[in-house]
């Protein structure tokens, strides 16, 4: 088991101790959720509702957290889970309400399905409607201008230049296959070399949640892969091809954290006004918007390339291609 995993794990059982054991069967029978960041995140939202029921219903006050019984739960009213989620309110942005009353939910059908309860009063709540924000992106020419600096080194300070010929290769790869995908940072880093068939042209990644899945790109990325790939076989003299896709320059595998600060590098020095809004989870935007754009809005399509599970999630692709539409009504006005 990877390190991280170790590490969640950890966690993960130190929380289910001080919580009832149906906590327990909850977290690791739930569905096909494998993503051990996500059960962390369960297990703290399930604990805070657990603490709130003890600390502020009369009922349940002689009562310590491993004492509560699933029919304790099971009997909340709806009035005392909405004054929960307003004491929330308080304290949390509406985004992290939302998650938090989603584990809920997530738990309490649990246990619906399998009999357990009788009914969901999640269902009844309140929900959390969150202001829609505009969807930051680089546009096809700033994509351009960003892998011109990737590959070149474009822009760049004469000290960092001098070295960029290390990590061209590498990055290179790296960020065209992330704007040519719409992959995740963590999931194409999880990936490792023989995860890659190039005759075809596609990666078999493990996605957010679990599911494994291939994912295609473009000849043009293969090229970029297979030149990187030759390298690092070379300089390590890869046999056994289960070596991690993306290292850095001692074969160690590359991190999130790292990614985000090659991001901001690259990007501070060639789209500077764009240098703090841009992440690499903007990339992933920046693959949506060009996608959509160039398959003839084709939401269903993005849907599965994103692994989005609701065509609600992609809509927002499809909204903010609607207000450019929009914004640029105007600009061929006085060109004729």
């Amino acid at each position: 088991m990877p390190t991280n995993r170790i590490n969640y794990s950890d966690k993960i059982n130190a929380l289910l101790n001080e919580m009832p054991d149906f906590v327990s069967d909850f977290i690791y029978n739930f569905g096909r959720v494998e993503n051990y960041a996500t059960k962390l995140e369960y297990c703290r939202d399930i604990k805070i509702y657990l603490e709130y029921l003890i600390n502020f219903l009369p009922q349940y006050s002689e009562k310590s957290i491993k004492e509560l019984t699933i029919n304790d739960v099971a009997s909340v009213e709806i009035l005392d889970i909405n004054r929960f989620l307003t004491t929330l309110s308080g304290n949390h942005k509406e985004s992290t309400v939302k998650r938090k009353r989603a584990s809920l939910s997530s738990m309490y059908g649990f246990f619906v399905a399998t009999g357990k309860m009788p009914r969901n009063p999640i269902a009844a709540t309140k929900t959390i409607k969150i202001p829609e924000k505009d969807v930051i992106y680089l546009t096809n020419d700033e994509q351009r201008i960003l892998l011109d600096t990737v590959r070149h080194g474009t822009k760049l300070h004469e000290s960092v230049a001098k070295v960029h010929y290390i990590y061209a290769d590498r990055d290179s790869a790296m960020f065209l296959l992330l704007l040519d995908t719409g992959l995740r940072v963590s999931e194409m880093l999880e990936t490792d070399i023989i995860d890659y068939n190039l005759d075809d042209c596609s990666v078999v990644v493990t996605r957010k949640g679990g599911d494994t899945q291939i994912v295609y790109f473009s000849d043009e990325c293969r090229d970029y892969l297979d030149i990187y790939f030759s390298s690092q076989k070379a300089k390590y003299g890869i046999n056994n091809l289960k070596f991690p896709a993306f290292t850095t320059s001692t074969g160690n595998r590359l991190g999130v954290r790292a990614v985000e600060i090659l991001v901001k590098k690259y990007v501070s020095v060639c789209l500077p006004e764009k240098a703090r809004i841009i992440s690499p989870h903007k990339l992933r935007s920046s693959f949506a918007m060009s996608f959509y754009a160039a398959s003839n809005n084709n939401i269903l399509l993005l849907k599965k390339k994103m692994n989005h599970k609701s065509i609600q999630t992609t809509n927002i692709y499809a909204k903010a291609s609607d207000t450019a539409m929009k914004d640029s009504r105007s600009l061929l006005q006085g060109l004729r």
